[in-house]
């Protein structure tokens, strides 16, 4: 895949979180699905947030992104709060929900239609993302008809059709086979790279998590809280055969046995 640095003109922007608690249920007396989460992310930094079901990774992306309220702390992105419906924001899902009745291009356009915004900009912007993600000669093509890695692409690359400073991915490549999700760890982290896009993921894979990422946050669940935080030193651009690696090894071990001792938290 081809990367073109002139694709995206929008740097990242910082996030921060203080404090920051959700309870989803009516009662007052509810346990809490998040609980004092206080998380600072740098511009063009790479976080990917790890965790058992049920933690709230997915309630802290829709957070940040403005879909749902929180109870209490601090958000911004940027230096605004969370609102749904900004432009700034790109949200990728763990299903690629691609019109099924559009091309792939209209696929990629569709923000810019919802937006109501057309003309040879937007013609461009459509073709350098197409050309970002490796589907150029894939344009016209019905998203049936592609592999379930193609789909994602085509999904990534909508989403960032805004030029947004923020991507929040909620388990983009799960669905995908093993061999095809590293594959595409390593673009998406190049990418990420190259554009500069602040970046939020949401992954069960530790392994996953390691090799994309700058920072690995681990998170326990009922309240969901923070119960590590580890700064992965791998160096970049990351490449698969980092994966054998003692250092990598390393660092997965440490993720993992935080997210154990918060099992273990949990069940006290």
């Amino acid at each position: 895949m081809t990367i073109a640095p002139e694709t995206s003109a929008t740097k990242g922007e910082p996030i921060s979180l203080m404090s920051v608690g959700k309870v989803y249920a009516a009662s007052p007396s509810a346990a809490p699905t998040l609980a004092d989460i206080t998380l600072d992310i740098r511009s063009g930094e790479f976080v990917a947030l790890v965790g058992p079901s049920g933690c709230g990774k997915s309630t802290l992306l829709k957070i940040i992104a403005g879909l749902i309220p929180y109870e209490s702390g601090v958000v911004s992105v940027g230096d605004s709060k969370p609102k749904e419906g900004r432009r700034d924001i790109g949200f990728m899902h763990q299903q690629s929900t691609l019109m099924p009745w559009l091309d792939v291009k209209q696929n990629v356009a569709l923000p810019f239609r919802i937006a109501r915004e057309s003309g040879a900009h937007v013609d461009e912007r459509v073709e350098e993302l197409l050309e970002l993600v490796g589907l150029s000669h894939a344009a016209s093509m019905r998203t049936w008809e592609l592999s379930g890695g193609m789909q994602q692409r085509v999904a990534l690359a909508r989403a960032l059709a805004l030029d947004p400073g923020v991507m929040l991915m909620d388990e983009p490549f799960s669905a995908l086979d093993e061999f095809k999700r590293e594959h595409l760890n390593i673009e998406v982290a190049h990418m990420s790279d190259t554009i500069g896009k602040t970046t939020i993921l949401v992954t069960h894979s530790i392994s996953e998590a390691v090799l994309m990422s700058d920072r690995v946050v681990a998170l326990a669940a009922n309240p969901g809280r923070v119960v590590a935080d580890v700064s992965i030193g791998l160096e970049r651009p990351r490449v698969s055969e980092m994966v054998s690696s003692r250092h990598f090894q390393e660092l997965s071990n440490e993720v993992r046995d935080a997210l154990a001792d918060g099992l273990k938290g949990t069940a006290k």
